[in-house]
């Protein structure tokens, strides 16, 4: 279900009475920006399915278009001896769609199994290849930010010579004073952008992982209770850095700065949810389209037509699927899979666990797949702008404004 702005259903009503129809193959010159496509891996046409993992819980994910597989990354499941099923407990899942298997899960001695931390962000770095795994403590998620102790490491891994390449611990450099990292990002550079919520900061630590440091803190210092950033998303080929803050404003960094400085980016309409979480940007759109995931109503869908993000245009929310599946699940990330699909992440807390175990008993975790309302936000924008367009024309000739009109 896709919920439009008032502009958007009168577009959609105006552009049919008019005949107006969109073409794939002339899509992608209207939308700000050419698409983006990657030879290796071919295009995925599976739409919703369900992955079948007992204590999967997905919290986040990562497409990686070389290899042609999906980095999960979980909130919170279980111990467990049994390890053919497909459990996460601050571990990383290696998952290939096409075939519906789970090819490795990647456990953390210290960090998994242990009930006590989560694994919030993985990330493919589109420059190197390398992936990005941020561990992060339960504390600050249970008390909303009352209590921001615990360990949040940020760890790289190489997934070509399958090993971890180096470890930070971003709670020696926070001393308590804020917390509650969950996502990560990567720059042309090499260095990693870390993203904590209690209160909204980014630290950096750089490429060879010699340091973490500071790059963005606010002064002063808020409370840790205060939310603050929950996602980050970098602009490919740019020094563009993106975030999304407890308010639902979008806001942008420079990463050639020696230190971050939020600008916020107008929105319009300004459409603001403050239960939201991880942002993307499909590389299929090349920059131009952010999805940000919020928890309770769904996908909001936002364009930058230059991919500059100086203002960003709303275009519309994908609601969370309606049925048994779906019942009590938030809305946490999303990720592209193939060339060509979107795919909303969907994560449940469910209680009472397992007794032993740190998740509760699911097993179904469905994939819904959000490519087609994506596109029907884009493609009704573009039929909003041809009516209007034939309006002021003020309907003189009719027969040349329809004929014109189609894309």
């Amino acid at each position: 279900m896709v919920k439009l702005g008032a502009l958007h259903v009168l577009g959609l009503a105006l552009a049919m009475c008019l005949g107006v129809h969109a073409s794939p193959s002339s899509f992608h010159d209207r939308t700000g920006g050419k698409q983006v496509r990657h030879k290796g891996c071919p295009p995925f046409t599976r739409g919703t399915f369900v992955i079948d993992s007992y204590q999967l819980y997905p919290e986040n994910a990562d497409w990686d278009e070389e290899s042609c597989v999906v980095w999960f990354g979980s909130l919170q499941p279980p111990l467990t001896p049994d390890r053919d099923s497909i459990l996460f407990n601050a571990t990383v899942g290696i998952y290939d769609p096409y075939a519906d298997k789970m090819l490795q899960i990647l456990e953390f001695p210290g960090s998994s199994h242990t009930g006590k931390v989560h694994i919030g962000g993985v990330a493919r770095d589109p420059y190197t290849g390398l992936i990005s795994i941020l561990t992060d403590s339960a504390n600050p998620w249970i008390t909303a930010g009352a209590d921001v102790s615990g360990d949040h490491l940020i760890m790289k891994y190489d997934p070509y010579a399958k090993t971890l390449l180096w470890t930070l611990n971003i709670t020696a450099l926070t001393q308590g004073r804020y917390g509650g990292f969950q996502d990560v990002e990567t720059d042309a550079r090499g260095n990693t952008y870390i993203v904590g919520t209690w209160p909204g900061t980014i630290v950096r630590a750089d490429r060879f992982g010699h340091a973490v440091v500071p790059w963005y803190l606010p002064s002063p210092l808020p409370p840790t209770t205060t939310k603050g950033f929950g996602g980050l998303a970098g602009v490919r080929n740019t020094d563009i850095l993106l975030s999304n803050d407890g308010d639902g404003q979008i806001y942008r960094f420079d990463m050639r700065a020696a230190q971050g400085t939020p600008v916020k980016v107008p929105m319009s309409p300004p459409v603001l949810y403050d239960d939201t979480d991880a942002i993307y940007l499909p590389p299929k759109y090349g920059g131009t389209v952010l999805l940000v995931a919020s928890n309770f109503h769904g996908v909001q869908v936002l364009r930058s037509r230059d991919r500059k993000w100086r203002t960003a245009e709303y275009l519309g929310t994908i609601a969370r699927p309606n049925g048994t599946l779906y019942d009590g699940g938030a809305v946490t990330a999303v990720t592209q899979m193939g060339p060509n699909a979107v795919y909303m992440i969907v994560d449940w807390i469910d209680f009472p666990f397992v007794p032993g175990t740190v998740a509760g008993p699911r097993r179904l975790f469905p994939m819904p797949d959000i490519t087609g309302e994506v596109e029907a936000l884009l493609r009704g924008v573009i039929m909003l702008k041809i009516v209007l367009v034939c309006i002021r024309w003020r309907m003189t000739n009719f027969n040349v404004c329809q004929k014109h009109s189609r894309l």
